[in-house]
């Protein structure tokens, strides 16, 4: 199977990306799983740090391997927003084709000490490492905080060696505010200036040919999450308000369908 890398070149030259999808859960998984199937897409599938605890990193991982082994289809693990240096190495450890570092709100040069020594650790399993150190905010958050700088993005993916980049250029985490377009002058310096390939996290609610132009400016990666969780919840409310079934076998079908709706 093509490696990771293969895949993001590929999509780089081709213009195209790849969907990063948070799976908390069983269900879920299954749902960003078969949608994989379903479009015969490449995907990514990753856990937060917390919901990597939830699910258990092994447990995760083996749904991962075990979904490849029976369809040969290509779903690479990743661990979403890890928060230090241990939870990182766990899962480099544990062989995530991915780990994304988060070092956001930490100290610059502690982030970047940290950064360089998690794309050794991942490198030499032959794992890529994502980074990050501007604070991608929340749609609830207020703060006059500057989007990513071309040059400082260019000097922190030399010093770390990293392999993707997370940047801040009007994405939001949780569902973008309508109205709030991404800053495409920016992101196509930021093209121009770094080596390595850049990650759009926040991606639900941006409006669909913002996420195309970004493609075509040089995002490869796109972080969807809070889009599976709204669809999991509204499904699992109907149901449950529509049915006296206590079998969960029974109650999860139509909620695994409309999140993997929302991941085709």
């Amino acid at each position: 199977m093509p490696s990771l890398k293969d895949f993001l070149t590929k999509a780089r030259q081709e213009k195209w990306g790849i969907g990063a999808f948070n799976a908390g859960n069983l269900e879920i998984a299954q749902a960003v799983l078969q949608a994989a199937q379903t479009k015969q897409a490449p995907l990514i599938i990753q856990t937060s740090a917390k919901e990597a605890a939830y699910f258990g990193m092994k447990n995760f991982l083996a749904v991962v391997n075990n979904f490849r082994a029976d369809t040969g289809l290509t779903a690479f693990a990743n661990l979403d927003h890890g928060p230090d240096l241990e939870t990182c190495q766990k899962a480099i450890e544990l062989g995530y084709d991915l780990v994304h570092f988060d070092g956001s709100r930490l100290p610059y040069e502690e982030n970047l000490e940290i950064a360089r020594d998690l794309a050794n650790l991942a490198h030499a399993k032959g794992i890529l490492l994502e980074a990050e150190f501007d604070v991608i905010l929340s749609n609830d958050e207020n703060s006059q905080i500057n989007y990513t700088d071309p040059q400082k993005a260019a000097d922190f993916a030399r010093q770390t060696n990293c392999d993707l980049l997370a940047v801040f250029v009007g994405n939001r985490h949780g569902v973008c505010p309508e109205g709030e377009p991404l800053d495409l002058n920016r992101l196509h310096q930021l093209t121009v200036q770094t080596e390595c390939f850049l990650t759009l996290h926040g991606g639900s609610g941006i409006a669909p040919d913002q996420i195309r132009q970004a493609i075509n400016l040089g995002i490869v990666k796109i972080n969807v999450n809070t889009e599976l969780r709204l669809a999991y919840r509204e499904t699992l409310e109907n149901v449950l308000r529509g049915s006296d079934e206590v079998a969960i076998h029974q109650l999860m079908p139509p909620v695994i369908a409309a999140v993997q709706k929302v991941v085709e």
